[in-house]
């Protein structure tokens, strides 16, 4: 048969007589299923196959079309249609002539997938080695599971590929299941059996640009659909009922060129959010090296200031980001690639001065080489540029604002994470010196060193609870939000002002920057928010209880004689009580400053407030408060005692990294972030896109960037006086 591929409609038929003698038509169920069954040749198999296929869907109540995608030039076409001569409009037949078969079983499968009438597809040979009776548990898994793609396995729970001839077909199969699972470990992790042919689909799922070429269709069209959940049932593989299997090494060959294909298909413009920005940082990664070698370039070769050749080399930095991004990682778009580059250059600029100023900060306040500093900077900034250049640049079409600065507007307007950052980059940009600061004094280990614990528990608290629970009473009040952010706001900047004073203590512009970061939370989040968060407004009370003398002697007296205790078989003590161990006939001593003492009292207190915020004053807070208080001294007492352990085995480098300042303090922090992060977790979700008690955050966020500016401005224009007068000539 030659010509374009046609369909079997069924045809009209005529309204039955009404009358006294006239039958009563029964309606059947309008179908929801299509059965595509592809055939090549398989003429001797087209009757048992509908045979069975009828008592099967007649016994399980099933409403079902059944659709033919005919590739044969046996007679095949005619022998299907004389079998659906009594069923005109539940069997159809597609046949596809000769010179019109692209993409063989695959491309007969999304032929039938696209010519279907139901909103799911399910497919299976013709040759009955799946079996028609496994249907009704196929049926059943896609009313039940919720599930995009249900597969039929051979190789889940009681399923069985015996049908298979022999076992070099069955080693065959098994190396090439394997083979495909390795190449998509994350997309195929629930499906033991990648290689079936026997499958359901939802229709609306599957890609419409499918491109398949040979025999495993389902492994097309879950690597390039977009499917969400699969389910699997077992079933027995049947032994070949007639005809001639189409396997041959030359079909091998195929498959292995096309998975070859869909990975690297799948691995360009990735449609899962991780596989994007892990994509993004690979091309970030990049980007740091093109940075990097332009910048030693520019200031070893050329002698030009660091500062300066920074500027050139993020901007060539900028040109090779965007060329990998806009061709390989982010989705296609509408607009032109001169708009893209246009937006993309102008936000990487528009982000070079918090380059610049993290870059200064840490080859001038710490030292680093500038090539190490450099790197660093810009990981500092790839969360803020990721989210712009998806939001901005690669918004994509169907978002309800068009341009793409209303993009970066709804995403502030809706997201509570990204208010958050916006809050700690506003901060920061108000407070430029407390960052610097706080690192400093943790490295020598003053009084700061004990906001480690509050802060990272505060993080912990502010994940778990942003979001309120589906119990929650709906409150908001735009006017109290303002009222105490304004309060807050105010605070904030009148202890800058007044903390210009010499006299004035050194712990002012840490707590100007804290009440200044919970001002633009609750003018961000919204007073409904921010009373799940009131925890963190404790964070000055537990900065100035904890480095108390007495708070720091009943610490260090706890976990030195714990370590004592634990350490015992492999460590000693100083008359000083210091604890020791030797190494090669070298003494090994833990200092004073290794020992997370002063820390320990505020870990304590932080375990207390965050179960209360948690918990509320129930008797559940001091089961929870003891427990916690119990893992956190054993975790402080155990990496004192794995330190001294570390040094006995390793020496004294490995001694020195383990002990190194600070690190106590990580470990307690990471420690208490658990609890508190478990504790605050709602024990219900929100319903899906509740987000509607959010405040708008157009005008609060061009207020806070204003308020943000003039303190921020008003603490730099000493440091900026200073640069001038050094360098005017006198």
């Amino acid at each position: 048969m030659s010509g374009s591929p046609h369909l079997d409609l069924p045809a009209d038929e005529e309204v039955p007589a009404s009358g006294p003698d006239s039958a009563v038509e029964v309606l059947e169920p309008e179908p929801r299923f299509t059965i595509v069954i592809p055939t090549r040749n398989e003429s001797d198999n087209v009757e048992p196959v509908l045979s069975r296929l009828h008592a099967v869907l007649t016994d399980a109540a099933i409403p079902a079309d059944i659709l033919f995608v005919d590739d044969s030039d046996d007679g095949t076409e005619e022998t299907i249609r004389a079998a659906a001569a009594d069923a005109p409009d539940r069997i159809r037949v597609l046949h596809r002539p000769h010179g019109e078969r692209r993409g063989g079983l695959g491309g007969a499968v999304a032929a039938g997938i696209r010519a279907a009438r139901t909103p799911w597809v399910i497919v299976m040979d013709g040759d009955l080695q799946h079996p028609p009776e496994a249907l009704p548990a196929v049926v059943d898994a896609v009313n039940t599971s919720g599930a995009d793609v249900v597969v039929a396995s051979r190789y889940r729970g009681s399923g069985n590929a015996g049908g298979l001839d022999g076992p070099v077909r069955r080693l065959v199969s098994r190396l090439s299941g394997h083979l495909t699972k390795l190449t998509f470990p994350l997309r195929l992790r629930p499906v033991s059996d990648p290689m079936s042919g026997f499958f359901a689909v939802r229709r609306e799922a599957v890609d419409p640009e499918l491109r398949p070429d040979g025999f495993k269709i389902l492994l097309e069209i879950i690597v390039r659909s977009r499917i969400r959940r699969i389910a699997e049932v077992p079933y027995t593989f049947q032994p070949r009922l007639a005809g001639e299997s189409k396997a041959s090494v030359r079909e091998g060959v195929r498959f292995a060129l096309h998975l070859a294909r869909l990975r690297a298909h799948s691995a360009v413009r990735p449609s899962s959010r991780l596989a994007r920005i892990l994509g993004f940082a690979a091309a970030g990664g990049s980007g740091i090296l093109v940075n990097s070698a332009l910048l030693w370039l520019l200031t070893h070769v050329f002698a030009v200031p660091y500062l300066a050749a920074a500027v050139a080399s993020t901007q060539a930095a900028v040109v090779w980001n965007f060329a990998v991004i806009d061709r390989l990682v982010m989705p296609s778009v509408e607009h032109h690639a001169r708009r893209r580059f246009g937006r993309f250059w102008l936000l990487n600029n528009a982000l070079l001065p918090l380059h610049l100023a993290v870059l200064a900060w840490l080859v001038q306040g710490l030292h680093l080489h500038y090539l190490t500093a450099n790197v660093a900077a810009i990981v500092v900034v790839f969360a803020v540029r990721y989210v712009a250049v998806s939001q901005w640049i690669y918004g994509g079409p169907g978002s309800a604002v068009a341009s793409g600065a209303g993009r970066m507007v709804v995403a502030v307007r809706r997201s509570a994470r990204v208010r958050i950052v916006l809050a700690c980059l506003f901060t920061m940009a108000a407070f430029p010196g407390v960052a610097g600061q706080v690192w400093a004094d943790v490295h020598s280990r003053q009084p700061a060193v004990s906001l480690v614990i509050p802060l990272a528990v505060a993080a912990a608290l502010l994940v778990g609870r942003l979001r309120p629970p589906a119990t929650e009473p709906e409150v908001h009040d735009r006017q109290v939000d303002g009222l105490i952010a304004a309060g807050l706001l105010g605070m904030a900047a009148a202890i800058t002002v007044i903390a210009r004073d010499d006299a004035a203590p050194s712990a002012w512009p840490l707590l100007g920057a804290i009440a200044f970061l919970a001002g633009a939370i609750v003018l961000l989040l919204g007073t409904r928010t921010a009373a799940r968060l009131r925890w963190v407004l404790a964070l000055p009370l537990v900065a100035s209880l904890t480095p108390t003398p007495a708070m720091r002697d009943a610490g260090d007296w706890v976990l030195v004689n714990g370590a004592a205790f634990v350490s015992a078989p492999f460590a000693d003590r100083l008359d000083t009580g210091a604890l020791w161990v030797r190494h090669g006939g070298q003494p090994l001593v833990l200092a004073e400053a290794a020992t997370p003492a002063t820390a320990l009292p505020g870990a304590l207190l932080s375990v207390l407030l965050a179960a209360l915020c948690c918990s509320g004053a129930t008797r559940r807070l001091l089961t929870r408060t003891l427990l916690a208080w119990a893992a956190v001294i054993a975790a402080a007492v155990l990496g004192l005692a794995c330190a001294l352990l570390v040094g006995r085995l390793f020496g004294p480098a490995a001694f020195r990294a383990v002990t190194a300042t600070g690190a106590p303090d990580v470990l307690l922090a990471a420690t208490i972030a658990i609890f508190a992060w478990r504790w605050s977790r709602p024990a219900t979700a929100s319903p899906a896109g509740e987000r509607h008690y959010l405040p708008r955050g157009r005008l609060a966020t061009a207020a806070l960037a204003l308020v943000a500016a003039g303190l921020g401005g008003s603490a730099l224009l000493p440091v900026i006086t200073m640069i001038i007068d050094q360098g005017t000539p006198h």
